[in-house]
């Protein structure tokens, strides 16, 4: 007998809510994480028949996106309060991001080059390395193919070993993670 889509649904969330809560925790500050986690099951409750069998690279690429529009929302909130700030008393504003990286450790190597990393780049790495996808399901998450994904994930690689090597001449405290577009 086919399963029901209340016991899809519940087999789901018992099979891979704790990844999407440590994905969403990854990605945005902590008052959004429950809501990130809420609203990417509130998709998978209404697209239930478009989740495949193994859900988790589906949930996290619909997580992604729901913790995008909480990362806009939030600069879009938060650039609002530092205008209406300047307007009372001429004080300025930090950038929203700020708060979420002192929660990690800044002292080690590989989390500085971590954060010199397009967000492109640290985006796939922490979905291979941090929430245990395979390539093939990174790919899922990310919406591209498997080839574009092996091609992306060798530069990513790339780029993040020639970083953690020059890791100790850098001030990445200091340093603005550059732009690097789609240039390898």
């Amino acid at each position: 007998m086919a399963e029901s889509g209340d016991a899809r649904f519940d087999r789901l969330w018992a099979d891979h809510a704790a990844a999407v809560v440590r994905y969403a925790r990854s990605r945005v500050l902590p008052d959004d994480v429950e809501d990130v986690v809420a609203d990417t099951f509130t998709v998978a409750w209404r697209r239930l028949e478009e989740v495949p069998e193994f859900g988790l690279p589906w949930l996290l690429g619909v997580a992604r996106g729901v913790a995008a529009n909480a990362r806009r929302t939030r600069r879009r909130q938060g650039a609002l309060s530092e205008r209406l700030l300047a307007l009372a008393d001429g004080a300025h504003g930090g950038d929203v991001a700020d708060d979420v990286w002192p929660l990690l450790d800044t002292d080690s190597a590989t989390f500085a080059a971590l954060r010199a990393l397009s967000d492109a780049d640290r985006e796939l790495l922490t979905l291979l390395a941090w929430n245990g996808l395979t390539p093939e399901e990174a790919a899922e998450a990310l919406g591209c193919s498997r080839g574009a994904l092996r091609v992306r994930l060798h530069r990513a690689r790339r780029r993040f070993t020639q970083l953690v090597d020059v890791a100790g001449e850098i001030d990445f405290d200091r340093t603005p993670a550059p732009h690097r577009g789609g240039t390898p």
